[in-house]
């Protein structure tokens, strides 16, 4: 096990031999879902390090840190995207569990990036701008993160957020989602976006698991409801085919009224419930499986439509599919954009294709960002996909000003 003193001499080494390319620096941390407390026993070491070693190349170096965590050097990468790709693969290998004999753990990885020079000369400075990536990726989806060029995360206050929402000063942008079967506009999902007058674009990720852990998730909540749906009431009286995919957090389910407050708002801007699909993450309702299941029955019985978002990053078992009312899966886009390249990427979003399919869903493919992999989806007989091919989140008022007017 070495000592951070000893990985940043390691990095020094490989930056002066790197003569003007790049050195990438990954902080890997492992832990088992939902049992963090639990360490590994040698059987898991051992399995979990060969994991990570078969997903890098011949010539990245592996060392150990500290207890299921890892420092990686990668030399010779091509920039902050190679890296970003190496890092996708690593949290790709942990999706399947591990059999330890006795009985099935899964596993969750943790990484923070930086690399030489972007984001320092020196292994310290690398160090801790992967740590500060680190921070980060904790709170992402993707479970990576790359870190800033300065070296310093932004820190957003409760009170900046809470003012932002009570002054509404978020922004609805709607990104356009694609009928793969129609070729034509099916709607879009509406997405959050803060302007800061300091700190510039915020992470929605950010600012949303801020809302999340300081209570302000049931205001915020509110605002997306109202705000989106508003648009969405311009939009279906240009288009009244159209439907519109809203964010939910589980956290709200434990609010007296939730269902009650949904299903008003949809009223009071008089948007048919059929035309709005509420979207989950798989992972965020199995923190609350039961309470989760009961919220969402009662929107289904409404009319609402009910999405698995970033569907086969979760960390459970397809258990929980019968156990709640969804009527799409969208494939997280880490699956979708190796697609042209990994077989085994391919293979795996055929699969979910057809695990939707025989369950009577609506399947959607995120992060489309080429016409090839748009046309590989839609031989896979994928229903609608969203992505930079079909267009980029623009600002709501942008996106009803494009579309045709089909009332009169």
């Amino acid at each position: 096990m070495l000592t951070r003193k000893d990985v940043s001499h390691e990095i020094a080494g490989e930056i002066r031999a790197a003569d003007g390319g790049s050195v990438a620096v990954l902080l890997l941390r492992l832990r088992r879902y939902r049992q963090e407390h639990i360490l590994f026993d040698n059987f898991l070491n051992e399995t979990v390090t060969e994991r990570v070693k078969q997903s890098l190349r011949p010539e990245d170096r592996v060392f150990e840190i500290g207890e299921n965590r890892f420092a990686l050097l990668l030399p010779g990468v091509r920039g902050s995207n190679h890296a970003q790709l190496a890092a996708n693969r690593l949290v790709r290998s942990f999706v399947e569990p591990i059999n330890n004999g006795v009985q099935q753990v899964q596993v969750m990885p943790t990484i923070g990036i930086a690399v030489y020079p972007d984001h320092g000369d020196t292994g310290e400075q690398l160090l801790d701008g992967a740590e500060s990536a680190f921070e980060q990726a904790s709170l992402s989806n993707d479970r990576y993160a790359l870190a800033q060029i300065n070296g310093r995360r932004r820190s957003i206050s409760y009170d900046a957020l809470r003012d932002a929402i009570q002054q509404n000063r978020l922004e609805v942008n709607f990104q356009p989602i694609w009928n793969m079967r129609t070729n034509r506009l099916f709607g879009a999902e509406s997405l959050a976006r803060w302007s800061h007058p300091e700190f510039g674009e915020v992470n929605p990720t950010e600012f949303v698991l801020l809302a999340e852990q300081t209570g302000l998730i049931t205001g915020f909540t509110r605002w997306s409801l109202n705000g989106t749906l508003r648009h969405c009431a311009s939009a279906l009286a240009r288009n009244p085919d159209l439907h519109f995919a809203i964010n939910l957090s589980p956290r709200v389910f434990h609010d007296p009224g939730v269902v009650e407050q949904i299903n008003g708002a949809a009223q009071i801007w008089e948007v048919p419930s059929d035309r709005i699909v509420l979207e989950v993450t798989e992972s965020a309702v199995m923190e609350d499986a039961e309470i989760s299941a009961r919220v969402l029955h009662r929107l289904r019985e409404i009319g609402f439509g009910i999405a698995i978002d970033d569907f086969g990053i979760g960390y459970s078992t397809y258990s929980y599919l019968k156990r709640f009312p969804a009527t799409e899966l969208k494939i997280d886009q880490s699956f979708v954009r190796d697609l042209a390249v990994d077989p085994r990427s391919a293979n795996l979003v055929r699969s979910m294709v057809e695990l939707g399919h025989s369950l009577m869903m609506r399947v959607v493919a995120e992060g489309v960002e080429t016409p090839e992999l748009a046309k590989l989806l839609g031989d896979m007989g994928c229903d609608l996909a969203q992505g930079y091919w079909f267009g980029a989140p623009v600002t709501a008022e942008v996106f009803i000003k494009g579309l045709p007017d089909s009332s009169g």
